[in-house]
């Protein structure tokens, strides 16, 4: 009697050894995927320490996502007034399906520009860009590109470009090429066709902001 129960027991420690090896074994590529996108991680990390410091530290103060929000009011030369928003991932890990050009590079920036008007009208438009910078965002000249949108989208092949320079924690930027005055009117209505008559100038500094920042500014404009 005293065998079989011993016998019994053993058999009983014997399965549950089996089956604690069963759950490490079905653990196991759970723990080797785990291990594998932490290993990921910290070599974007590694290499983008190494190709882009800057976007640890954008607008001098320390952006441990590499993302910056930023929100000013646009001033153009016809008169016309709104407010500009811009949320923006920096750097090779934000890269995606960003342009590359022989002459100017690699975008380095995207994200999303808000813009509310006079008549009351907001739009939402994909942001692509580039900082020219290493160690640190100020004085670095950089470049948005703005295109698409909703809920009305611009004309087909259709930019609004601002280009501009960190001052400390600002940016900076206007419209070099009237592309902004062309598209957008005085009153904040997009334009399907331009003409030399649209030609103007856009300025803009956007200062370190909230998405509560946004919606007071517009309330305001």
């Amino acid at each position: 009697m005293v065998q079989g129960g011993y016998s019994g027991r053993s058999l009983s420690r014997r399965q549950r050894r089996r089956q604690r090896q069963s759950h490490r074994r079905r653990r196991h590529p759970l723990l080797r995927l785990v291990r594998f996108l932490i290993v990921l991680a910290i070599l974007g990390v590694i290499a983008e320490v190494a190709i882009n410091p800057w976007v640890f530290h954008i607008g001098g103060t320390f952006t441990p996502t590499a993302s910056w929000t930023g929100l000013g009011t646009v001033q153009a030369s016809d008169g016309g007034r709104y407010v500009l928003s811009i949320s923006v991932r920096a750097g090779v890990l934000a890269s995606g399906d960003l342009a590359c050009s022989e002459f100017t590079g690699c975008d380095n920036l995207q994200g999303t520009a808000k813009l509310c008007t006079l008549s009351g009208s907001t739009y939402t438009f994909p942001l692509t860009g580039q900082v020219h910078a290493w160690l640190s965002t100020d004085g670095s000249r950089t470049d948005l590109s703005l295109t698409g949108g909703s809920p009305r989208s611009l004309p087909d092949g259709w930019v609004v470009a601002l280009r501009g320079a960190w001052h400390g924690a600002d940016l900076a930027v206007a419209s070099p090429d009237n592309s902004f005055t062309e598209v957008f009117t005085k009153g904040g209505a997009i334009r399907t066709v331009t003409s030399t008559a649209d030609a103007g100038t856009a300025r803009v500094t956007l200062q370190p902001s909230t998405a509560a920042d946004f919606s007071r500014a517009c309330a305001a404009l």
